[in-house]
């Protein structure tokens, strides 16, 4: 009797396309492995796998010609 079933696949592993190592103190050479990052498919950005925490970063956003014109609001409790 075998614990697995005929439908279920194995995933193959994902080779990083960047590690991430602890930086070493005090001008060792080297560091401990920390984690791995991956570009993903689409998009641009990484996806980081730390401490077996999964994060996600991406750049900003362009901001559009609209956005930049606006003009300040006045805080909530301040005069106009």
């Amino acid at each position: 009797m075998t614990t697995t079933t005929e439908n279920q696949t194995a995933k193959a592993k994902q080779v990083p396309d960047f590690y991430i190592f602890e930086n070493a103190g005090n001008g060792e050479k080297g560091g401990k492995p920390a984690g791995a990052a991956f570009v993903p498919k689409k998009g641009k950005g990484f996806i980081i796998l730390i401490g077996g925490k999964r994060y996600a970063a991406f750049p900003p956003k362009a901001k559009t010609a609209a956005q930049t014109e606006l003009p300040q609001q006045p805080a909530p409790g301040e005069g106009a």
